[in-house]
């Protein structure tokens, strides 16, 4: 059980102590209410009497009663919110800090001041995923620049808007070198030997199960690099099966690989060229990008790399930025279609205005389900933003001088460090990172620079064979001369100063060929102008803050102010991952307390904090399964039952899982779908047929509750017994955990894992699109099978503890760890009480919509009738409506597209449009509004429909009050532009009418002003 904080008033020494919040709580009406509930006792009386209902239990009534949770809920009593503060900073306060020389993977530069502004830009922190290009050009503009600098630091010209991290963007590049294969029977990547330890993991552990088949090539350990005639001979035995060779700039430990070399090789052989790269490098005056390497410039073919420290701290190693990019150019043109992730293109909308859209989308999951190029549907988008806003900042010149003052440190440091047993340990060239070696043992000599308040570098020394002590330090613009005086003491110390004529250390130089030949061209922008610039952006977005946010299956509630000030406390922010346990007890600390809470709040018996999204929760679910499977011997379990309307990412997940639906033996085999009845929840029937029919192959079932419908699946415990009687393990999507949480016992219901998204139940902001963060809860019949490491309390020490039969890891490190604060934060604020009452007000708010909307609009799916809906609903339009506005001019299925621009001209968010019914529209309101909120919203709504019926012409020329009308996206993916060199900031078009001022309008006065703008009759 999570420990049970103190809930006294906190001292006056300890408040004096923890940070200032950096904005009044008093003014923001949502943050101080109990649970972040702003419906009042009187609201929510009220909305239970219009459903005829007397309290909130009654929401759950129709629960089967053997899977409900039992209250109360072994979690503590919620924290004050100025008890709150002094616990976040005492957690805080007892991470260690020292003078850090860590890096390897993950360097640390100084942040720009820029960051901390736009990070409080909060129309840019909340906003979701720009699907409503309309009203998200700030977004859109804020990833757009994040693509056009990038390029122009990489040489590559289409650069996504972010993978999770460098790791799993390895990963995903090594699949797209598949796709982009010539030869048919190409499955294999030669990955160099010399690519980070913990990415090596990573990708081991997404590439079991699947068609990728990967080969390590080992350096030399005499030069610590790759041989290139080893690389060719290796690659050449391959023959047909190679589709790429994967290989690092900057290698494992710290030295500079012959990229030309590699580059021609790959080249030579048909095969794709893939660059692991550190982005910042490619400063003014640094190294040689990977758009021109090779003899001739041709450049590699995709680039992947770690990007987080372009704009933050290290956050104990998350949330990362996945830089992944390819060529797109008149030589190239579509490999990009092989790629994953998120584009922004350039674009106009149909009155000729510049402007921003995601391009490609039907790539993605969300449309091409377990044919998409990957199950991302979260990226990091938000860490995109903030790195072009540093960029901006930093401009050519500062990049260049960050980038330059860590390469002569390193130098001046090797200098005055190398002296008799302590060496520099390779002949190659390093640029920030040298590798020493010393004349004893790395680990011990760690421990005492830790008490001696410094975190001195990683041990590299089991990276090669032959027993050598190896010293890996990194070096860059955020050490201080403080610092460096306390390395060269510690040095002094331990190994005798260096005497007088001490010969100085021949320090390799860097090839010419090796360096940038002509600058970045990088913009700056001065800092008041950039956050000028920002703020602007944001205005064109709109945010859960100013009205009800109705994105249906996407739980847009309110993302409270103190989670960021918490995950911005400097004891979190400055813990590097890779420092000693002992001055990491606060991180571990949260880790801990975030497995203990989510084993209250599901009933199972472990957790992993590890999983990045919620994508990546599931991919962890039934990797867990098939490694289960796999320890039982029954590696002939190769089906998976999905239902059909189930999100898209569950069908890439599976495929990319290695369920990908296909046939053997005259038999189907992978992704097996499963019916809907007509009132929306699975066929009974056809699920217990198809458990019979594939038994001994069934290795389990996939199944969103409640389902995507807004449905509970009242029949899931019968399903996941008999899945389990026929050997199948049971996973349950969680992405609609804000209707249960607290109500339900997921291990009583018989769930074998389950991910949470706590982007959305737990508060974590969406940023445009990311960062996401998840959880996976497991049975006891998974435990053993956790990836990445548990944190234990032993003695009143946290430790990290490795299950005995894990499947590996999915992160680098330790998972987004800042979210983790922010989630946590949240909890400590709701408390055991607050659990159920979140879920219980969500439902609530969605029915007591749905019940002021479904007598004029339909309802989907048309069986369900009076089935109960739980945190959201689907509305539609009659066939008459439908009949009426093709009159008018619009084809059928542009209808409801359109209906949803209309919500953007009376200040909202559209709903989910057009799924998981192509005619439906998808509203949840979520526990954040107060009645009066929930009934403006319902009197807009129905104003729409008003509209529709009376003036179906309106459509056409939706929305009209946005910064832009509708955007020509067909015309964007026709002709993609996505990137071009900044000359200055990009255009922005102002709010037609804001949506704060459309939030304080009258509804009547919102349509009129609609048929006074909209164009005639046909």
């Amino acid at each position: 059980m999570p420990s049970t904080p103190v809930l006294d008033q906190p001292t006056a020494a300890v408040s004096a102590a923890r940070p200032p919040l950096g904005y009044d709580p008093a003014t923001l009406p949502r943050e101080t209410v109990r649970h972040y509930i702003p419906a009042s006792e009187t609201d929510l009386a009220a909305m239970l009497r219009a459903l005829g209902l007397t309290k909130l239990d009654d929401l759950f009534a129709h629960l089967p009663t053997e899977i409900r949770a039992k209250p109360p809920l072994p979690l503590p009593e919620e924290l004050s919110y100025a008890a709150l503060q002094d616990r976040l900073a005492s957690i805080a306060a007892s991470n260690r800090p020292a003078a850090a020389f860590l890096g390897d993977g993950l360097p640390v530069y100084r942040v720009p001041a820029i960051v901390a502004a736009v990070a409080s830009i909060r129309n840019l922190t909340t906003a979701y995923t720009p699907y409503q290009p309309e009203r998200s050009q700030g977004s859109l503009l804020t990833h757009w620049i994040y693509q056009c600098l990038m390029a122009q630091l990489t040489g590559f010209e289409a650069v996504n808007s972010s993978l999770y991290d460098r790791a799993s963007a390895l990963f995903e590049a090594c699949c797209c070198s598949l796709r982009l294969a010539e030869k048919a029977e190409a499955d294999t990547v030669l990955l160099a030997g010399t690519l980070f330890p913990s990415d090596l993991e990573v990708l081991h552990t997404h590439a079991a199960e699947t068609s990728l088949r990967l080969e390590i090539i080992a350096p030399n350990p005499a030069t610590g690099l790759l041989d290139p005639a080893a690389v060719r001979a290796h690659a050449q035995a391959l023959g047909s099966r190679l589709a790429a060779i994967a290989y690092p700039q900057i290698n494992h430990l710290g030295l500079l690989e012959n990229v030309d070399a590699l580059t021609d090789i790959a080249d030579e052989l048909g095969a794709r060229a893939i660059a692991v790269v550190d982005p910042i490098l490619f400063a003014t005056g640094g190294l040689k990008p990977p758009g021109h390497w090779g003899t001739h410039g041709h450049g590699a073919d995709i680039l992947v790399g770690e990007g987080q420290h372009l704009a933050i701290g290290p956050n104990f190693g998350g949330p990362g930025l996945g830089v992944f990019a390819v060529r797109h150019n008149q030589t190239v043109k579509n490999d990009i279609r092989a790629t994953p992730g998120r584009f922004v293109g350039k674009a106009h909308d149909l009155s000729g205005r510049d402007c921003c859209v995601m391009v490609l989308s039907t790539r993605e999951q969300h449309i091409r389900k377990d044919k998409a190029t990957s199950n991302i549907c979260s990226n990091q988008a938000f860490l995109a933003t903030l790195v072009g806003a540093a960029l901006l900042e930093r401009g050519d010149a500062g990049l260049a001088t960050a980038v330059s003052l860590g390469r002569e440190r390193a130098r001046t440091a090797v200098e005055k460090l190398v002296r008799p047993g302590v060496e520099l340990a390779f002949a190659a060239p390093f640029f920030n990172e040298p590798t020493l070696a010393l004349n004893r043992p790395i680990a011990p000599l760690l421990e005492r620079a830790r008490i001696a308040g410094l975190h001195l570098g990683v041990d590299v020394s089991s990276r090669l064979p032959g027993g050598r002590n190896l010293l890996k330090l990194s070096f860059t613009d955020a050490q201080t001369d403080g610092d460096l005086a306390k390395l060269f003491s510690f040095f002094d110390t331990e190994f005798g100063a260096r005497k007088n004529g001490t010969a100085n250390a021949t320090i390799p130089s860097i090839p010419t060929s090796a360096l940038r030949s002509s600058p970045a061209g990088l913009l700056c922008v001065p800092h008041n102008e950039l956050v000028a610039y920002y703020q602007k952006l944001g205005e064109l977005n709109v945010s859960p803050d100013d009205a009800c946010y109705p994105l249906g299956s996407c739980t847009m509630k309110y993302n409270p102010h103190i989670n960021d000030w918490a995950a911005n406390l400097p004891g979190f922010v400055n813990a590097h991952p890779q420092a000693p346990v002992e001055d990491v007890q606060g991180c571990l600390e949260v880790l801990y307390e975030t497995q203990e809470w989510f084993k209250g709040i599901t009933g199972l018996a472990a957790i992993t904090t590890q999983p990045l999204a919620g994508a990546q929760g599931e991919l962890v679910g039934l990797k867990m399964m098939q490694a289960y499977h796999r320890a039982r011997g029954d590696t002939q379990r190769n089906v998976l039952l999905i239902p059909k309307s189930a999100h898209g990412t569950n069908f890439a997940t599976a495929a990319m899982a290695g369920f990908a639906s296909r046939t053997e033996n005259g038999e189907p085999a992978g992704i097996v779908l499963l019916e809907a009845s007509p009132d929306g929840r699975i066929d009974l029937a056809d699920c217990e047929a198809k458990i019979t029919r594939f038994g001994p192959r069934l290795a389990g079932v996939m199944i969103t509750n409640p389902n995507t419908c807004g449905l509970f699946e009242t029949e899931f415990k019968r399903i996941a017994d008999d899945v389990h009687a026929a050997g199948g393990l049971v996973y349950m999507d969680g992405a609609n955990m804000n209707a249960i949480a607290g109500w339900v016992n997921l291990a009583a219901m018989g769930v074998d894992a389950l991910h949470n998204n706590l982007h959305k139940t737990w508060t974590i902001p969406h940023g445009g699109g990311g960062p996401g963060d998840a959880i996976v809860a497991v049975s006891e019949r998974l435990r053993d099978f956790l990836p990445g490491h548990q944190i234990e309390k032993h003695d009143g020490r946290f430790v990290a503890v490795k299950a005995p039969h894990s499947i590996g890891s999915i992160h680098r490190h330790w998972g987004n760890f800042a979210h983790k604060v922010r989630a946590y934060t949240y909890l400590l604020r709701l408390g055991r009480d607050g659990v159920r009452r979140m879920s219980a007000t969500a439902v609530l708010a969605s029915r007591y919509l749905y019940a002021k909307l479904s007598p004029a609009y339909g309802s989907l799916p048309e069986g369900a009738g009076a089935q109960p809906r739980m945190h959201e609903f689907i509305l539609t339009l009659s066939p008459d409506d439908f009949a009426r506005v093709t009159k008018a001019g619009l084809p059928p299925a542009a209808v409801i597209p359109r209906v949803g621009k209309l919500f953007l001209d009376f200040g909202f968010h559209a709903p989910t449009v057009a799924w998981p019914e192509a005619f439906g529209l998808m509203v949840e309101p979520t526990e954040s509004y107060t009645q009066a909120e929930l009934d403006r919203f319902a009197d807009a709504v129905l104003a729409i429909l008003k509209l529709v019926r009376e003036h179906p012409h309106v459509l056409r020329g939706a929305p009209y009050f946005t910064p832009v009308d509708r955007v020509d996206d067909v015309a964007a993916n026709r002709a993609l532009v996505l990137s071009e060199p900044l000359r200055g900031l990009p255009w922005t078009h102002p709010n037609r009418v804001s949506p704060r001022e459309l939030a304080s309008m009258p509804v009547a006065e919102i349509s009129a002003r609609i048929l006074k703008v909209a164009p005639p009759p046909n």
